[in-house]
């Protein structure tokens, strides 16, 4: 089968998820996997299409898909830990967050998610030290569009949000700035 360019249904997904339309990003992504079936991105943003359905079986076999398809590729391994963070099993969602840290070291919403996890785990000094970093990390690669994990293309590295969006993001940091006396 050959690969055509998903770029169009990327983009009506992501313009769907902006809306709150869960059904039509769903549509629009997996038109994105059938233009271009090998693609771990395509197969990642339909799992986070299918996280605000919280439909998460449906979730968690499009990231594992995008891990089998880019086993390096940071977001998937990122949002399948949220799958795991809602199902609650907690252990696993910090493996995939450790392993997406390890693949990007600056990919700031793993860092979020890892925080929140250990937050849970009342893990405070760890949550508190993923929290500061994934604040630094933030404000140095900035967040440059909702849910955006698209892979790095010359050099740059793109903003991703993850699933929450920037104002989920911020509104998180918000609270656990006022929860620890960030300063």
């Amino acid at each position: 089968m050959s690969t055509l360019d998903p770029s169009p249904y990327l983009a009506d997904g992501e313009e769907r998820l902006a809306l709150e339309d869960w059904d039509g990003a769903i549509a629009a992504f997996q038109k994105a996997t059938a233009a271009a079936p090998s693609s771990a991105h395509a197969q990642s943003k339909l799992g986070v299409a299918y996280v605000h359905k919280k439909q998460w079986d449906e979730a968690q076999a499009c990231f594992l898909r995008a891990i089998q398809l880019d086993p390096r590729y940071a977001p998937a391994h990122s949002n399948l830990g949220n799958v795991y963070r809602e199902r609650g099993r907690l252990d696993e969602a910090v493996a995939c967050y450790q392993k997406a840290i390890a693949m990007d070291p600056d990919y700031w919403i793993a860092h979020q998610n890892l925080g929140i996890v250990y937050k849970q785990q009342n893990r405070i000094a760890e949550a508190v030290r993923e929290f500061k970093t994934a604040t630094k990390l933030s404000l140095r690669v900035g967040t440059r569009g909702y849910g955006s994990d698209a892979p790095r293309k010359g050099g740059e590295r793109a903003g991703r949000v993850g699933c929450l969006g920037s104002a989920g993001i911020s509104a998180l940091l918000l609270a656990a700035a006022a929860v620890w006396g960030w300063r």
